[in-house]
């Protein structure tokens, strides 16, 4: 369209665009052209992924792992517990199988192991880890290591050891476990039951306390009985390389009660030669370690307990009274029954609770801070103070 100027001329209509406006356009082309390149260049490395991959009936899906020690020259035996999945959902019956292989690392047992199945061994529904009792006092951290450097392998394993062998736990066929393994996932996770004497421990959580000074690995011992049935009450104290102590259930119940809020169980208090029971509502410890450039260190429990009496082998009238006789007859005995425990913690060098970590974080010498706590361990001076609170005497109806 002609456009008339002021003299009367006409001109033409110019369009101004930006300075480098071709080079933009220009370079842009070029990056979308990269682009496309990139993409067909990747393609033949997704087709080969996709080519890896196995379908769901060609795969054994490992629930369980067990590691004992091997025979016959052989360093390692290990046990996978695997669940075969089924064409029908709907089945309730579930197919579980128990490998067992022995080799002189742990990587070569799993390769053997592939070698004895016809479908590729799945990991990634692994969820427990079992040490036999012999193992355990032998060495954990080769194990360890070797468990969080595998990529197929998740560091939320719940671990534990096995009585009197891993591969034992792992044949175990609980009549109430509808998918395999699941009744030991359960009880260490607690996400079933709640016992006062199993401790839950994951995998990165173990391999830490491995490395941590200061802090030492407690696992709980889950103890086969017959084919169907099994226990856990007891506990494994280590070093940073294998079984030290071992805790029977009276002190793995009050071991969980210093290391864990709100314990749910029960406590026996002793009263004119009757015994009652009451239930722990609420619980909670916490400790104070005085440790001056000079003197004895000394470390101070306080534990309080709340509950409510459950049980009584007696005809008397529940009294306000004869509820609190029964609180301070418990409290005398607790804490003879805590000192006791960490007086073994002590002459057994064993530190669950973590008071050499607490001691380093308060030190600025990171050298010598864990030498010198180990050199005063020994005269560390234990009291403990233990206040329980008998609410009330439960209902009747």
């Amino acid at each position: 369209m002609p456009l008339v100027r002021g003299d009367g001329t006409a001109g033409a209509i110019v369009l101004l665009f930006p300075e480098g406006r071709e080079g933009f356009v220009m370079k842009k082309t070029w990056r979308r052209k990269a682009a496309l390149a990139g993409i067909l260049l990747l393609l033949p490395l997704l087709s080969g992924c996709i080519s890896n991959y196995k379908d769901i009936d060609r795969r054994m899906f490992v629930t369980a792992i067990g590691i004992d020690p091997g025979s016959g020259g052989k360093k390692f035996r290990v046990s996978l517990k695997l669940a075969l999945p089924q064409g029908d959902p709907t089945k309730a019956q579930e197919r579980v199988a128990v490998l067992s292989q022995e080799a002189d690392s742990l990587s070569e047992t799993l390769r053997l192991l592939k070698s004895r199945v016809e479908k590729e061994l799945d990991y990634a529904h692994c969820k427990a880890l079992i040490i036999g009792e012999e193992q355990a006092r032998k060495d954990i951290l080769h194990i360890m290591d070797w468990v969080v450097r595998r990529r197929d392998m998740q560091l939320i394993l719940n671990v534990a050891v096995g009585s009197p062998t891993a591969e034992q736990v792992l044949k175990l066929k609980p009549s109430t476990e509808q998918i395999p393994s699941n009744s030991l996932i359960l009880s260490l996770s607690r996400q079933g039951t709640e016992s006062p004497f199993i401790t839950s421990v994951f995998s990165y959580r173990l391999y830490r306390n491995l490395f941590e000074p200061g802090l030492d690995p407690v696992l709980t011992i889950i103890e086969a009985r017959g084919k169907t049935g099994f226990i856990m009450d007891r506990m494994a104290l280590f070093d940073k390389h294998r079984s030290r102590l071992t805790l029977n259930p009276d002190e793995a119940r009050l071991f969980n009660l210093l290391e864990r809020k709100n314990v749910q169980t029960n406590l026996p208090a002793r009263y004119d030669g009757k015994l009652y029971e009451y239930y722990i509502e609420t619980s909670k410890a916490s400790y104070r370690l005085s440790t001056g450039d000079v003197g004895r260190p000394r470390l101070t429990y306080k534990v309080s307990i709340a509950g409510i009496l459950e049980e009584s082998s007696g005809e008397e009238t529940m009294t306000q009274h004869l509820l609190e006789r029964l609180a301070r007859e418990s409290e005398e005995k607790l804490e003879k029954q805590f000192e006791e425990l960490l007086r073994k913690f002590r002459d057994s060098e064993s530190d669950p609770l973590g008071w050499g970590l607490h001691y380093g974080a308060r030190r600025f010498d990171n050298r010598n801070e864990m030498k010198d706590w180990k050199e005063r361990l020994p005269d560390l001076e234990i009291k403990v103070k233990v206040k329980v609170q008998i609410k009330y005497s439960g209902m009747i109806r």
